[in-house]
């Protein structure tokens, strides 16, 4: 009896087993799952950064961009045309560079470039007190930076030619050239270089924490190196920062042009004072 039963259960668990190979499996879904769907789509810029393609105004603004670690895009290079922008009112100030944001104001001017970017940065927490607020010295340190690299610019602009405008036109005379590379006078790079050096904080930094504020001012001390590194004689920490800074992935990509501004033309060229340099 026993053999009777173990041969019938036998028999029924070949059944069974025969009975599940010869059923047909359900077909395999083609849909995507949510999840391999949200890797394949490309994240939404939160900004575009637009501006000529020279350094100028362009690597201050742009060094903010590539260290806030967003998403964001340049120019379309093969779209973009600036008299159009202008026409369509979408400049309020007929001016770049221009930042612009999906469903928000667009923004103008340089230094409020980089409070929005910074702001945003630190909001999102990309970048940890990227606009200095969660410490009050950083805050007022990186503002204070960012309005002194716009002086610097400032300076610039009025003794050393461009690719535009030459030494001896546009009034860059003589004595302003003289004044820039000199020791004394408001425009004195070494002037500005020297109250900069006083900033400086362990060794290389300006702030507790990376700020938009040493980012402009980078872009802005990267373009004077290119002329002339003479006003870094006597500001070895300032100097550090620099170099510092320069070794940085994201500056890089700025500098070789394969960051989302692409390539941009130095903008200050040599003029009397770097003759035989």
């Amino acid at each position: 009896m026993a053999s009777q039963l173990f041969s019938v259960s036998s028999a029924a668990v070949t059944s069974l087993r025969s009975l599940r190979r010869s059923s047909p499996r359900p077909p395999r879904s083609t849909r995507a799952s949510p999840t391999r769907a949200m890797a394949s789509t490309p994240p939404t810029p939160a900004f575009t950064l637009c501006y000529f393609d020279v350094m100028a105004l362009g690597l201050p603004c742009g060094m903010v961009a590539a260290h806030s670690n967003l998403q964001w895009k340049g120019k379309d290079r093969e779209t973009w045309d600036w008299p159009t922008v202008k026409a369509e009112g979408k400049a309020p100030f007929n001016q770049l560079p221009l930042l612009f944001r999906t469903g928000k104001r667009t923004v103008a001017h340089s230094t409020s470039i980089v409070n929005v970017i910074a702001k945003m940065a630190t909001e999102s927490n990309t970048v940890a007190n990227y606009d200095g607020t969660s410490n009050d010295d950083d805050f007022v340190v990186s503002n204070m930076i960012t309005n002194e690299a716009s002086d610097i610019y400032a300076a610039l602009q009025k003794g050393q030619p461009t690719v535009y405008v030459p030494h001896g036109s546009g009034g860059k005379t003589d004595a302003l050239h003289a004044e820039l590379w000199g020791s004394e006078g408001r425009i004195s790079l070494k002037n500005h270089f020297n109250c900069l050096e006083r900033l400086v904080v362990d060794g290389d930094k300006f702030t507790s924490s990376k700020t938009a504020g040493e980012m402009f001012l980078w872009g802005m001390l990267h373009q004077v190196v290119l002329i002339d590194q003479a006003p870094f004689e006597n500001t070895p920490k300032l100097k550090g920062f620099y170099d510092r800074v320069l070794e940085l992935p994201e500056t890089k990509a700025m500098i070789d042009g394969s960051s989302p501004m692409g390539a941009m033309t130095q903008y200050f060229v040599a003029g009397p004072e770097q003759e035989g340099k």
